[in-house]
């Protein structure tokens, strides 16, 4: 990416081509009109920094002749000024933001707010579900919205649209995802706008929170109030300003595509605090936190849980034999093996060194005996770098009735394991919780 900054003040000079420079652009620096012209003409930018005064003349004069060429005319421009009273002087140019020269840190954060909500391709773009049953508005919307960059899919009726949204698995952040609905509501069919507002805002995941603009020929109050009360997010009356729409489309789209970059950054944090770096499993932390409340919900409605636990034989050996980052290997192929071994409803955590603990849901006394026999002999085949390894592995079980807790199932299995460490290793030991 490539930007023109014009400005006389060497430190707002040297501040822009920072920020820039960190957001990876490639920079071209003038304090003149007469330059900034023949850069213009030689280059090509997606953005212009541009200070109201400059050595030869005003700012607005460059920005007036942006205008006027349909070469330059679409490049967004950042107007930097003191004067607070600006508007008063642009007349009918147009900037992409007015910033105000007062406190540089909040110079930086709205320039890379913009940078990062408007100059991303991620918001200029957006996948749009539109229900129109008129043929010539459709179309009027549609090339409208294709042209500006959008996905269209378009349907005559909301029973058609309501199919395709439902049966759409891909929310949030997802390239696939729907990011808003536009729809008439007085539509031919079984259905009309407002059954689909209501339905999809019935959604229990992720998909129920995507916008809704609603737009109708009819502009009566109680109409808009009531459609907001069902859940859309916007109205516009018909005919529609297609420069509005776009405006308004824009903005709904940027602010789901900022919150889903939210949620994208909760979970990634989410997924680092409770997920063991080197094998991918749950981490000791994630474990004690989640135990207890799987524990406790098997309890509750009755039915049986399971829980093994597994110590890699003589690894200690294999670390000070052939060093750690081997050592690390055998550990993060124990991890694929252990995450690819069981189903989406169990617990798998890395409990500390090379100990390793499964909760098994819906298990019991001789599905665990059956499971953890598998998992000893997919160990003992595995190999990682060219190394036989073996586990001794502990395993118990929580029947229901049973009202043992996690730290006396955990003690449990662990007694287990030494039992299958005493008894030569590379074997399976199952101890009734309690009866120790």
């Amino acid at each position: 990416m490539k930007a023109l900054i014009l400005e006389n003040s060497r430190l707002y000079r040297q501040l822009l081509d920072n920020i820039l420079g960190q957001q990876g652009f490639e920079n071209d620096i003038t304090n003149e009109i007469r330059i900034a012209k023949d850069f213009l003409q030689q280059n090509r930018y997606d953005i212009i920094c541009l200070s109201e005064t400059l050595k030869d003349g005003s700012g607005l004069a460059l920005a007036e002749f942006c205008r006027l060429d349909p070469r330059l005319c679409k490049i967004p421009v950042l107007l930097f000024t003191s004067d607070k009273q600006i508007e008063r002087k642009t007349g009918e140019l147009e900037f992409a933001e007015i910033i105000f020269k007062h406190n540089l840190q909040q110079i930086s954060d709205q320039i890379t707010h913009f940078l990062e909500t408007r100059l991303d391709p991620v918001f200029s773009e957006g996948k749009i579900l539109f229900v129109e049953d008129s043929l010539s508005v459709a179309q009027l919307i549609n090339t409208a919205l294709s042209e500006a960059g959008f996905q269209v899919e378009h349907y005559d009726s909301a029973d058609q649209a309501w199919a395709a949204f439902n049966e759409e698995v891909s929310y949030g952040s997802d390239k696939e995802a729907f990011d808003l609905i536009l729809t008439d509501i007085h539509l031919e069919g079984e259905m009309c706008g407002s059954d689909l507002v209501r339905k999809v805002r019935q959604l229990q995941d992720a998909r129920g929170f995507i916008p809704i603009i609603a737009s109708t020929t009819q502009t009566d109050d109680q109409l808009r109030i009531r459609l907001y009360r069902e859940g859309i997010n916007d109205f516009l009356p018909k005919p529609v300003l297609l420069e509005e729409l776009l405006l308004r489309v824009t903005n709904l789209i940027t602010n789901k595509r900022l919150l889903d970059k939210v949620h994208d950054q909760r979970r990634e944090l989410y997924s680092l605090a409770t997920t063991d770096k080197l094998t991918g499993c749950h981490n000791r932390h994630s474990l004690t936190e989640f135990a207890r409340k799987f524990i406790a919900q098997a309890t509750r409605h009755h039915y049986p849980v399971s829980l093994m636990m597994l110590d890699l034989d003589h690894f200690k050996q294999i670390n000070d034999t052939h060093g750690h980052a081997v050592g690390d290997i055998v550990l993060s192929e124990m991890g694929k093996l252990l995450n690819s071994s069981f189903r989406d409803g169990d617990m798998v955590a890395r409990f500390g060194g090379e100990e390793f603990v499964v909760l098994l849901n819906h298990c019991d006394a001789k599905q665990v005996h059956i499971k953890a026999e598998k998992l000893r002999q997919q160990i003992e085949a595995l190999n990682p770098n060219q190394l036989a390894i073996s586990s001794s592995i502990g395993v118990t079980t929580l029947e229901p009735g049973m009202t043992f807790d996690f730290e006396a199932l955990f003690h449990a299995a662990d007694l287990g394991v030494y039992q299958a460490k005493e008894q030569g290793r590379n074997q399976v030991r199952f101890i009734k919780a309690g009866s120790e």
